[in-house]
């Protein structure tokens, strides 16, 4: 019986090290990226920048998969293109909710 348990305990051990192999880990990079998309949704990209947005959403998928191909390094620079797309859809998306409140206030003012 001791044995059988061994054996099981081994397996199952055995099958969480691939798992653990077989799916390379996303770092912070990945994290601080989606962060910046995320807020780039949140602040109306899709609306004011929806080009942008989309080649930002874009990189990141192709980030993704080279992660899985086990491309790391072309993920990383990936993911800073990314980031650096995203964060100009942001900033689009601001500049033109201000424009949009100084022609608000501009129309209120005359």
């Amino acid at each position: 019986m001791p044995n059988k348990l061994f054996k099981l305990l081994s397996a199952g051990a055995l099958c969480i090290a691939l798992t653990a192999c077989a799916a390379p880990k996303q770092g912070p990079l990945f994290e601080h990226t989606a962060s910046v998309l995320r807020a780039a949704k949140t602040a109306g990209a899709a609306e004011f920048a929806p080009e942008q947005l989309l080649q930002a959403n874009q990189t990141y998928r192709k980030a993704e998969a080279m992660l899985q191909q086990r491309r790391s390094n072309r993920a990383q620079k990936l993911l800073e293109l990314a980031t650096a797309e995203a964060n100009l859809a942001l900033a689009m998306s601001e500049a033109a909710q201000a424009e949009l409140a100084l022609d608000y206030v501009r129309s209120a003012n005359r």
